[in-house]
């Protein structure tokens, strides 16, 4: 005989494998924000090790200001600190400011501790320049741990050390 169809049997185990599926990946596809955090934690640690590199680079100051909403890199455009500017993103060619909490970083928040600014010199080392303006920190930072958040929960974080400024 030729029957054309599925039998039950069939259709019974493509449910089993689609309900299999579905209870895999809808999981994973809720968790979309955590995952962006985690790709976000190594862009900020990227952007921290960036703006060290300037200052050992250029010679200068070159600082990384944290906001709860952003961060940017600024660097000294003299010797004296008489001014910072914008650093140039070599990604977007603007101004190095990154803006969380919205677009690509919806549902990532950054919590800050009590040091808001790092200021790197020409060696490479860490300063606290917490609400400095133009002028240079003379100050050396404590270790400061920036914490990415994922909708609320933390999700990862960096550490940027004292003494050496290295960042983890």
């Amino acid at each position: 005989m030729n029957r054309k169809g599925f039998t039950l049997i069939e259709l019974v185990m493509i449910l089993v494998l689609i309900g299999i599926i579905v209870a895999v990946v809808v999981p994973r596809l809720g968790n979309v924000t955590s995952t962006k955090a985690g790709a976000f934690v190594d862009k900020l640690r990227a952007d921290v090790r960036y703006a060290q590199d300037l200052a050992m680079t250029r010679n200068t100051r070159t600082r990384v200001n944290f906001t709860a909403t952003t961060y940017a890199v600024v660097s000294s455009t003299t010797s004296t600190c008489s001014a910072f500017v914008a650093v140039t993103d070599p990604a977007t060619g603007g101004p190095f400011t990154v803006t969380i909490n919205t677009g690509a970083y919806t549902g990532i928040t950054l919590t800050l501790p009590a040091m808001t600014c790092l200021e790197y010199n020409s060696l490479g080392r860490p300063y606290d320049c917490t609400g400095l303006g133009n002028v240079c920190s003379a100050n050396p930072s404590l270790d400061m741990t920036v914490t990415v958040n994922a909708n609320a929960v933390p999700s990862g974080s960096i550490t940027i050390y004292s003494q050496t400024g290295a960042v983890n």
